[in-house]
């Protein structure tokens, strides 16, 4: 099996995530975002898209808190969360260095990468600093 960083379709985004930079897949032609990374832009089925960066900026579309883990490598509670970014693409990340009773859909967060269970560097969302 090839390293994520290896695959022809994700490698430039993981190679992003190790430069602490999150990208999302834009369609050249209909110039939407769309995330996961696909062949054809699941909006109008054009191949030509490429990486852009995404500010890592969004807010809680919808989450839940898992309290009972996998296995025993994942700390509880911890929330998984619909993150819906300015750009207007989702994806599926965790919430972090926040009480998990405390996310709530709306919330504005932001991106910040860390080590993920199995060791490997993984964008995650903490709530957005307020802006003085």
């Amino acid at each position: 099996m090839l390293a994520r960083r290896d695959r022809e379709l994700t490698g430039p985004y993981w190679a992003a995530v190790d430069q602490l930079e999150l990208v999302r897949p834009v369609c050249r032609s209909c110039a939407r975002s769309h995330f996961s990374p696909q062949v054809l832009c699941p909006w109008c089925q054009s191949s030509d898209w490429s990486y852009q960066p995404s500010s890592g900026r969004g807010s809680v579309y919808s989450h839940t808190t898992i309290h009972r883990p996998p296995d025993l490598t994942f700390a509880v509670p911890y929330v998984v969360a619909d993150v819906e970014m300015d750009e207007g693409w989702r994806l599926f990340s965790w919430i972090v260095n926040c009480d998990a009773a405390d996310v709530s859909i709306g919330m504005d967060v932001t991106v910040v990468f860390a080590a993920g269970p199995d060791g490997e560097l993984l964008p995650f969302f903490e709530p957005a600093k307020a802006l003085s």
